[in-house]
């Protein structure tokens, strides 16, 4: 049989488009019941994606989010088309978590393909498409551009890979723009430029007079790139988390950061069960010590390529994303604002040397006769199976989303005037024994003061219709919210703050009333801060007595 030559080419293997497409079937599928059953877990951030969704919807689009100049507008594209064909509503906006997730199991695959091959590739989307319960939650949502960031994340290292292929200044100069538009992204676009820069001096072995030139394009890409985000801060500076990213150094915090990384985040991510508070030898605790050890020896596996491999590009690409990984991980424990397992989107940037890692392992062990071959099917087995059962179980256990392991239920939502006012009975301290009473928002309300979860999620679910206004020990998301309130225009409901629903209660019918359920701001002295919020937003306090106010 004659060998192949160069004018005639080997055969394009195909199969592993097969797994990807299968991949991005069961991506979608799986997380069809959160888009079917929205409304049940809106939670205040998503509310203000759905309000800039809105806008743009109408027309009106925006830099960036209302109040965070570091997350750029891009997110709203993945719900957009959604919007535009079935209309503005908490099933489209939660949608576009699940395209972003497709984006990333899509550009997770390319970039193993384009640095590692195609065998590595079908392995490597194994445990982003059958998905943790941490990751289906985290993609039910588009809030923070974290989904958006870790997609771009994988496209420019598959761009880093290409350029350690042989790419030129223009390659360079692309990556750059990329990488900068990262940036106005999300922030944490940082740590991809950090993590490339890292990759491209370990695949070239340190940089060379003649990648110079390179360098200098790439700058000046990440330069050009960078322009939304200095144009949408130049035209709307307003930032309500000018803290977001304060660094602490007392040893005691970090300390405590690091515990919350490895005995909640990690895990969370992984899994989508905390280490901490669980049963070691219980189901979850199983699967936690589990992904944590396939985690750790994948991260392993990618580290040893890094050193040993002779090939610039899978140097470069196995050595940077375990950079950006380290870097990420270290600002986590630097980072003033952690306090709890909800941090976990942080660490979003570990999936993909997790995902290359085993990719990478799980090739190997295969590439090793019959035996090698049954390892690496057992794992991946136990890998999927695993995390398809323990997110079936949370769907029907604790979200009661589906029924019988398998059928989707959506369950109804009442209109979004009809709320459950809780006011404290005589005598009663705190809401040890609150009273309840139906009540509906009349359809003069133009405003509603209250907690930050209740104002925004009203004014979503409303359609734009009422404009929500947090107590000021909340951020406010939106400058100038007291237009068309004032005397004789418009009226303002007032609340009392109300705790934000846990993401991990039961999806019941208590759980659906307790998230419509406000505190009557009757009897409380709301007039203070009321005064604080209106004179923040450049109005004269004298206004405040001509206003029409309504207090359930």
């Amino acid at each position: 049989m004659p060998s192949p030559t160069e004018s005639d080419p080997p055969r394009r293997t195909r199969w592993p488009l097969l797994v990807l497409a299968l991949g991005l079937a069961w991506t979608a599928l799986i997380r069809f019941p959160m888009i079917l059953n929205a409304v049940d877990h809106l939670d205040s951030d998503l509310a203000v994606d759905g309000l800039t969704l809105l806008d743009a919807a109408r027309g009106n689009w925006r830099w960036h989010y209302p109040g965070t100049p570091h997350i750029g507008i891009l997110p709203v594209l993945a719900s957009f088309p959604q919007a535009l064909a079935l209309g503005v509503n908490s099933s489209t906006l939660v949608s576009g978590g699940t395209v972003l997730w497709l984006m990333v199991v899509a550009s997770t695959f390319a970039l193993a393909q384009r640095a590692f091959g195609p065998r590595v590739a079908a392995w490597a989307i194994l445990p982003l498409a059958s998905s943790s319960v941490g990751t289906i939650w985290l993609s039910s949502r588009i809030t923070g551009g974290h989904l958006l960031a870790l997609g771009w994340h994988a496209i420019a290292f598959y761009g880093l890979a290409r350029c350690l292929q042989g790419g030129g200044r223009r390659s360079a100069a692309i990556l750059g723009a990329w990488c900068g538009l990262g940036i106005y992204n999300d922030a944490m676009g940082l740590f991809t430029i950090a993590g490339v820069a890292a990759g491209a001096i370990l695949g070239r072995r340190g940089i060379a007079r003649p990648a110079i030139p390179s360098v200098g394009a790439f700058a000046a890409g990440v330069g050009i790139g960078l322009l939304p985000l200095a144009i949408g801060r130049w035209i709307d500076p307003y930032d309500a988390y000018p803290a977001q990213f304060e660094a602490t150094y007392n040893a005691p915090a970090i300390a405590g950061h690091a515990e919350i990384l490895a005995r909640d985040c990690l895990p969370r991510l992984l899994s989508g069960t905390r280490l901490r508070g669980v049963a070691a030898w219980s189901p979850s605790g199983w699967l936690s010590w589990l992904m944590m050890a396939a985690f750790s020896a994948s991260v392993a596996r990618l580290g040893a390529l890094a050193i040993r491999s002779d090939d610039p590009a899978r140097r470069g690409v196995a050595g940077g994303t375990l950079a950006s990984a380290f870097l990420i991980a270290s600002a986590f424990l630097f980072n003033r604002n952690i306090y709890n397992s909800d941090n976990y989107r942080y660490l979003i940037f570990l999936l993909v040397p997790w995902s290359l890692g085993l990719g990478v392992a799980l090739d190997g062990l295969a590439r090793r006769g019959v035996a090698g071959r049954s390892s690496a099917g057992l794992i991946a087995a136990v890998l999927v199976l695993g995390m398809t059962l323990d997110a079936s179980y949370w769907y029907m256990r604790v979200r009661n989303y589906v029924k019988d392991w398998v059928v989707p239920v959506a369950y109804g939502q009442p209109p979004w005037d009809e709320l459950v006012v809780v006011r404290d009975r005589a005598g009663d301290r705190g809401r040890k024994a609150p009273g309840a009473e139906a009540f509906r928002i009349p359809a003069d309300v133009t405003h509603v003061f209250g907690g930050y979860w209740d104002v925004y999620r009203l004014a979503f679910l409303s359609g734009g219709r009422v404009v929500g206004v947090p107590y000021t020990m909340y951020p406010n998301r939106f400058r100038g919210w007291s237009l068309g309130l004032g005397p004789g225009r418009g009226k303002i409901l007032i609340l009392r703050p109300w705790e934000e629903s846990s993401s991990d209660r039961p999806a019941s019918e208590t759980s659906r009333r307790r998230q419509r359920r406000v505190r009557s701001a009757r009897g409380v002295n709301w007039r203070p801060a009321m005064e604080t919020a209106w004179r923040v937003d450049g109005r004269d306090p004298a206004e405040l007595g001509e206003l029409s106010v309504l207090v359930p």
